[in-house]
């Protein structure tokens, strides 16, 4: 299965999920805020944004 993320920062991991109908860049206004403590990895999920379902 692959699965489409996109990863910033180092730190502890925080895995950012989006809801029913979005993708991993709805957390785009966050996440270099996130970055600057955490490894920030957001993902779409499979048969959402990028994911192949």
């Amino acid at each position: 299965m692959d699965i489409v993320f996109e990863r910033r920062g180092e730190g502890p991991p925080l895995v950012l999920l989006h809801g029913i109908g979005h993708r991993r860049q709805g957390w785009a206004p966050v996440m270099d805020v996130l970055a600057a403590e955490r490894d920030v990895i957001a993902v779409d999920l499979p048969g959402f944004g990028d994911s192949p379902p």
